[in-house]
């Protein structure tokens, strides 16, 4: 058995072999054989890619701007600083406590210069009395010193006494600084000693 391909005529809509198309369209309707002719369509055989390149290219030139956007917003976006530099004071050779909870309770809460700064708390702070300064700032652009850590504290801000006991000696990493009361940028990790005499 043999099976025959046929198609329709786009004419008449009569199935004919497939190979005698043109011949049923030249004999049938040969008044409309050119038109039908040019009714058949043309396909121009395009790549896929090649058809979508300058689509592929717009899209990935915006997502390259939506990264480099990205990126720059959070590099320029300043997250601040959450250091903790360590604060030690002796009165006559023995410990002196640094209290807990300078910048948090309104009794060791003196100075509000720095508010701005901070959120909740004072930006210079005390959770305990280990003597950890927790600098918790919304900015890394800008120091913090001790001075304001003794001025939020309630002492006198130029770093000459604590609790009216005179400071004689400040050290930091185990380095003597100049002055006694000459003022330190607080930095993560830093060990700074006061010494108070009287």
């Amino acid at each position: 058995m043999i099976v025959l391909e046929t198609e329709k005529c786009p004419v008449c809509g009569t199935s004919v072999n497939k190979e005698n198309l043109k011949g049923h369209l030249e004999r049938v309707h040969s008044k409309r054989a050119g038109s039908v002719a040019e009714r058949q369509p043309v396909v121009k055989s395009v790549s896929v890619f090649r058809s979508h390149r300058n689509r592929n290219f717009a899209i990935l030139g915006l997502l390259a701007l939506v990264v480099i956007g990205v990126s720059v917003a959070a590099a320029s976006y300043d997250r601040g600083v959450h250091w903790h530099p360590h604060l030690s004071v002796t009165l006559n050779g023995s410990p002196f406590t640094v209290p807990a909870d300078i910048g948090i309770t309104s009794s060791l809460w003196k100075d509000h210069s720095l508010d701005q700064y901070g959120s909740g708390a004072a930006a210079l702070h005390t959770h305990d009395t280990s003597g950890t300064i927790h600098v918790e700032v919304n900015t890394s652009h800008r120091d913090f010193t001790l001075h304001e850590f003794l001025a939020i504290w309630g002492q006198p801000s130029d770093g000459s006494a604590i609790d009216g006991h005179p400071v004689t000696s400040v050290t930091v990493d185990g380095v003597q600084q100049a002055s006694a009361t000459g003022d330190v940028v607080l930095k993560d990790g830093q060990q700074i000693v006061m010494t108070l005499s009287g």
